[in-house]
């Protein structure tokens, strides 16, 4: 049944590894759904919103595992309103890792008073959808807000502001929100002498074969390791790159 009160279709892009949620909506005519591969989020329903979505059970273990806090400051990076949908979060998945509630709250309320990122807990798939298109029609029909997969930098229509252009062409890149863009820029200064530092970087390969860092330009920024690097140079030389020891 279509909700809505116009002929205006909802967009909702997904991460093509979403599939649950992307058959609950894919039947839907009053909803456009578009699959992608994201490099960050699981579902984007406006240029500034974005979601990522765990069930009760994946948030626990991402805490174990330290993956969350990085998920989520990436979240930050790409978009001004960053929300974390908890799926299941109950006493199943409360009890059955053996981690501390002590330390399971403190990392939720880190998340949510300090990251500042909305954090809303659902019972169930068929809920998380319909916190989804709720939010969807408040970004896209009440708000109008145009969906972006990558939102430009508010300040990106004057033209005088070269840095910001500079910047936004590097958010393109895998794992680039606006602050690694900033930083590539700083040090590199055009998007050419980045492509260049990341083409003349290289990985570093311990005598047992396993990554163990980078060496070249992009080794003199704090926070590019070697798994970035190996993504972005595929991504611009269009090729998998040999082991550098």
């Amino acid at each position: 049944m279509n909700i809505l009160s116009n002929d205006k279709q909802l967009h909702i892009i997904f991460d093509n590894r979403e599939r649950k949620l992307i058959d609950i909506f894919s039947n839907r005519e009053d909803i456009l759904v578009e699959t992608q591969k994201l490099d960050v989020a699981d579902v984007i329903v406006a240029k500034e919103v974005a979601i990522e979505r765990k069930t009760g059970l994946d948030f626990i273990m991402s805490i174990m595992d330290k993956r969350l806090f990085d998920q989520l400051i990436r979240l930050m990076d790409s978009y001004e309103t960053p929300i974390l949908i908890i799926e299941g979060f109950n006493d199943d998945a409360l009890e059955s890792t053996g981690m501390r509630l002590s330390s399971i709250y403190g990392a939720l309320a880190y998340v949510s008073y300090k990251l500042k990122i909305c954090v809303i807990p659902t019972r169930n798939i068929d809920d998380t959808a319909i916190v989804i298109e709720r939010i969807a029609i408040r970004e896209q029909v009440k708000d109008e807000a145009p969906l972006l997969s990558r939102s430009a930098p508010k300040r990106l229509n004057l033209a005088e502001n070269i840095e910001d252009r500079r910047a936004y062409i590097m958010e393109g890149l895998y794992e680039t929100g606006p602050k690694k863009a900033k930083l590539l820029i700083d040090n590199f200064k055009t998007p050419f002498k980045v492509f260049q530092a990341i083409k003349n970087s290289h990985i570093l390969f311990t005598k047992t074969g396993n990554p163990k860092g980078i060496e070249g330009p992009l080794s003199k920024i704090k926070g590019f390791g070697h798994k970035y690097l190996k993504r972005n140079k595929d991504l611009i030389l269009g090729a998998k790159q040999k082991k550098v020891s």
